[in-house]
C-alpha cells in the first residue's frame, strides 16, 4: 500500500497544529501504514519541522501551497512498506499571479 501521512495545504496545516490535532493525526496515519507506534523523536519532529515549513510558507505569501508529508516515492503496490525509502515532504502548489505550476528553487 502506497503511502501518504497528509495532504494539506500550509495554512490548514497550521490550523490544525493550533487544534493540537495535526500529530495525533500524523501518529494515527503511521499506525494505519503498519510501521507501529511512532515514536516520540518522530511525533516531535512532526510538531517542529512541518509547522516551520508552514510557518515560512505562509510568511512568504504562499500558505495555499499544499504539502504532501511522508509519501512513498511510488504508487507501486508491490513495494511494501518502509521498502524503495520515503519522501518527507513535497510542496505542490501554483504561482499566486500566473497561474503556472509553482516549483521552490534549490539554490
Amino acid at each position: 500500500m502506497s503511502m501518504l501521512l497528509l495532504r494539506l495545504s500550509a495554512r490548514d496545516l497550521l490550523a490544525r497544529h493550533a487544534r493540537r490535532r495535526l500529530v495525533p493525526h500524523l501518529a494515527a496515519r503511521w499506525v494505519h501504514f503498519a510501521r507501529g507506534e511512532s515514536s516520540e523523536g518522530e511525533r516531535s519532529a512532526w510538531a517542529r519541522s512541518l509547522v516551520s515549513l508552514a510557518e515560512d510558507l505562509v510568511a512568504a505569501e504562499r500558505g495555499n501551497v499544499e504539502m504532501i508529508v511522508q509519501c512513498s516515492p511510488t504508487v507501486d503496490e508491490s513495494v511494501g512498506p518502509g521498502e524503495g525509502g520515503q519522501i518527507d515532504v513535497v510542496l505542490v502548489g501554483a504561482h499566486p499571479t500566473e497561474g503556472t505550476l509553482f516549483v521552490p528553487s534549490s539554490s
